[in-house]
């Protein structure tokens, strides 16, 4: 046999095996009477997900709880643990635990700006992280569904004047001696 001949042969076999399995697949629908084919498939609809996080501002709750119990954020899917306070270059790191109790990620913006007052009425300023030799402040990314982590804030206060002192995050506010 020739090349062209072979050739021939091989094109016939392929035309004749592509007809041949076409009659071997069904279709999803029902055929008509007229040939047409009506899908029986359901109408594509958007799954419903989980409520998106709902950040809310409210009279905030003040806690004495600074021994590492739960503390239940008032208006938002939201406990912290208070986890104490240590020396940084400049000033002290606040470190609290925040657990995201709703089935949506927090975003990052959810608790706010935290503020730190000590002796009374005294504001401590933020410092940034990087003085303080933090990697980052507060949450980076979002905090996903049921996921717990230590966020850190700086200031530009000793803890030693942290005896009788207020650190707002959220809707909560921890009071007391926070110089642990």
């Amino acid at each position: 046999m020739s090349a062209h001949t072979l050739r021939v042969a091989a094109v016939g076999a392929v035309a004749c095996l592509a007809f041949t399995l076409s009659g071997c697949v069904s279709n999803d629908g029902v055929e008509g009477q007229d040939g047409t084919i009506t899908p029986t498939t359901g109408v594509a609809t958007e799954t419903e997900g989980p409520e998106p996080f709902a950040v809310e501002k409210v009279s905030p709750k003040e806690t004495t709880e600074i021994s590492g119990e739960s503390v239940e954020d008032p208006a938002m899917p939201v406990s912290y643990k208070w986890q104490g306070s240590r020396s940084a270059s400049g000033g002290t790191v606040v470190t609290v635990a925040v657990h995201n109790t709703s089935d949506s990620p927090m975003p990052v913006d959810a608790l706010g700006s935290p503020t730190l007052t000590y002796n009374g009425s005294q504001s401590a300023r933020s410092i940034s992280a990087e003085s303080a030799g933090l990697e980052f402040e507060g949450l980076d990314l979002p905090l996903g569904a049921g996921a717990t982590m230590n966020v850190q804030y700086a200031f530009d206060v000793s803890p030693g004047s942290l005896s009788q002192a207020k650190f707002h995050i959220g809707n909560i506010v921890f009071t007391g001696n926070l110089n642990n």
